[in-house]
């Protein structure tokens, strides 16, 4: 901004006035030989080398070692001549500069490329100090320039094999001393690559008039020009500096998860987009790049997979995985599209195997490559508005613009449409607008899909809490038995689930003898497929009851329900019966042993119940006391851990096995309840 100050100044407050009073000291002095030279006369100033200047198409002969068009006193009188004075308002589509000049192609010479040269008399009335010659930003493509027969430098390298060419960049010389009259005679060898034609309609050779003047003056125009190329790369930068805080976050967002394709598809998309306009940022203002590698990485290949990303992300964010014929057109077309956009562009490279003539019919045909790929991603929006008409309302915008701006340089190039604007000197692209509109527009869909996927969540959540609220009611009534009345028991229970719903199950029955039935046990697992399981056991407790209290036969009849139906589940399971004088039969299924005044008692073990269809169940027999207690229990009391991760343990339930049922169900709860827990206590009274 110091830069652009600087020049502003020196602008506005000497070149207004020396220039008119160099314009008014113009006169013409007649030279048999040559045109007549320019007068001019400089104070502390720069004077713009506008008006007629000499052309001609082709290249010098060079004559000992130098070109001969570059010569003081060459004849130039039969060469045509090219005002290179700028209309009224006239303005650089591509760049945005004012006083634009169209090159040769407007000028008469249609289909000219390779060499042509410009030369102008000048005389320069006392100068005072050296002189330096500022070239103008707008050119195509290369130049070297001569002052009074000698070289002075150059934009480009030139050589015996062939001319590199940078996008342009401001360049000032400095110039040898005036002959003793003042004269100067300057001369500047053009070369323009034949490609360069398709992508403007009037390239060719200056698009503005050099500028002569002292090196301080000269020096803040220089500085005003390379202010005015960062600004006019703007856009660009901007992208890219939004591009790189955006793409960790489409990263992680396919890192979580990688069966969403979409968000891989963005994410190169942007990952290429931020290497373009680097890449291009630094071709465009230095000239560490070339045209030729630029034309082959930006726009032979990564602008156009660029294309293709977007078409994919969209194929996949509207869900058209079944309409397969929709990738497998678009990589056909990225790679014609590649081909001919590389043939169109080889003359950049050096390369000539596609005949001259062809290239307009390359041109054309990369055209319609384009134009292909722009109809296949319009196919992509218009299935995505049959899925989901907002989504695709949405995306319309930045989709449409982005197909505009895939024909930006050919709608330049025919019917001087521009594509990038510059409000307050800052280069606004409409192809940086499109994508970084895309990503806005994909951020917002995705929000809305984020939103509506937790509504429907937490709609599914809360129906899912019903079910298992219903599922908790049910299982409570169908666990729960009857009170049993007995002058012989006294019966307890307490039942914990580690969730709503849980896996542990109990029966207490009696019958009119007095006879008592308890039936505890523990389905592997948790939830509600442990919950099913539990439902379909005490139905079988229950219809088994009906028949008999005999603990063998209750084991082998559950063990026998639960096979083939147990969808990977187990159940360890204890019957016990008990009469009214005392005796009691126990059959285990890998349960825990039930505790009698205290004391674990020494039962046989068999295996689960849904593991073995011929497992047998021994059952024992013992004899109560009156005042005998007994305490039945489930894992979820001994497994219970705190935050030591210590165990409640064996011990522990020993200890407090003869409290009353819930004291020790909750003991094992507030300890750190990790599984059901269930526990069952049954006092012994003779009659």
């Amino acid at each position: 901004m110091k830069k652009m100050g600087l020049f502003l100044l020196a602008v506005v407050s000497v070149f207004p006035l020396v220039y008119s009073q160099a314009k008014s000291t113009l006169s013409a002095q007649a030279s048999p030989a040559a045109a007549a030279a320019r007068v001019i006369t400089l104070g502390n100033s720069v004077v713009a080398l506008d008006g007629i200047w000499k052309f001609q198409p082709g290249d010098s002969l060079w004559v000992n070692g130098a070109p001969e068009w570059a010569q003081p006193g060459y004849d130039d009188s039969k060469w045509a001549a090219m005002d290179l004075t700028p209309k009224t308002r006239s303005i650089d589509l591509s760049t945005g500069t004012t006083g634009f000049v169209p090159g040769w192609t407007k000028r008469g010479f249609p289909d000219l490329d390779g060499f042509a040269w410009y030369r102008l008399r000048v005389k320069v009335i006392d100068p005072g100090k050296p002189l330096w010659l500022k070239m103008p930003i707008d050119v195509d493509d290369a130049y070297q320039v001569y002052a009074n027969g000698s070289y002075v430098g150059q934009f480009g390298r030139f050589s015996p094999h062939g001319v590199a060419l940078y996008y342009t960049q401001p360049e000032s010389f400095p110039l040898p001393a005036p002959g003793p009259d003042g004269d100067l005679e300057l001369a500047v060898r053009f070369y323009m690559s034949p490609s360069t034609r398709f992508g403007s309609p009037d390239a060719g050779g200056m698009h503005a008039a050099p500028a002569l003047g002292l090196a301080s003056t000269v020096q803040l125009l220089q500085a005003a020009d390379e202010d005015a190329l960062v600004h006019r790369n703007f856009s660009q930068l901007l992208r890219g500096f939004l591009f790189l805080l955006i793409v960790p976050l489409v990263l992680w967002a396919w890192l979580k998860s990688r069966e969403e394709r979409a968000w891989l598809w963005l994410f190169l998309a942007m990952s290429f987009d931020i290497f373009v306009g680097v890449f291009s940022s630094v071709a465009g203002m230095t000239t560490l790049i070339t045209i030729s590698s630029d034309i082959i990485f930006d726009v032979v290949i990564l602008n156009t997979l660029i294309s293709a990303f977007w078409t994919m992300f969209w194929w996949n964010w509207f869900g058209l995985r079944e309409k397969r014929w929709i990738p497998r057109a678009l990589w056909l077309l990225v790679a014609a599209e590649m081909l001919t956009t590389f043939l169109v562009n080889s003359p950049y490279l050096g390369l000539s195997f596609v005949p001259r003539a062809w290239l307009r019919v390359w041109n054309d045909a990369a055209i319609w490559c384009v134009a292909a790929l722009g109809l296949l991603l319009l196919v992509v929006l218009v299935e995505g508005f049959r899925r989901d008409r907002t989504e695709a309302l949405l995306a319309a915008a930045p989709i449409l613009l982005l197909e505009f701006v895939q024909f930006s340089s050919y709608l330049t190039a025919t019917f001087d449409i521009p594509s990038t604007f510059y409000p307050f000197g800052l280069g606004i692209g409409l192809g940086h607008i499109a994508t970084v509109l895309m990503v806005m527009v994909i951020g917002l869909l995705a929000m809305r899909r984020f939103l509506r996927t937790q509504v429907n969540d937490e709609l599914a959540r809360q129906a899912v809490k019903k079910d298992l609220e219903q599922a908790q009611q049910l299982q409570q009534r169908v666990l729960v038995p009857e009170m049993i009345a007995s002058k012989y028991f006294t019966v307890e229970a307490e039942y914990l689930p580690a969730q709503t719903v849980g896996g542990d199950f109990f029966q207490t029955l009696a019958k009119p003898d007095g006879t008592l039935l308890v039936v505890i046990g523990d389905v592997s697992g948790k939830g509600v497929s442990a919950a099913m399981l539990v439902a379909v056991l005490v139905g079988t407790v229950r219809t088994r009851a009906d028949e008999s209290f005999e603990p063998a036969s209750m084991l082998a009849v559950l063990n026998q329900r639960l096979i083939g139906r147990s969808g990977g589940h187990f159940a360890t399971c204890l019957a016990a019966e008990i009469r009214p004088d005392g005796t009691m039969r126990v059959a285990n299924a890998g349960h825990l042993p039930p505790y009698l005044n205290g004391k674990e008692m020494a039962l046989e073990g068999s295996l689960p119940l849904g593991i073995a269809s011929d497992t047998e169940y021994p059952a024992q027999t013992f004899t109560l006391k009156p005042g005998d207690r007994l305490t039945f229990m489930t894992d979820g009391v001994v497994e219970a851990i705190n935050e030591s991760k210590e165990l409640f343990g064996f011990e522990r339930a020993r200890d407090v096995s003869g409290e009353r049922a819930a004291a020790i169900a909750l003991q094992a709860q507030s300890f750190g309840q990790e599984d059901d827990i269930t526990v069952v206590g049954v006092a012994y009274a003779a009659a």
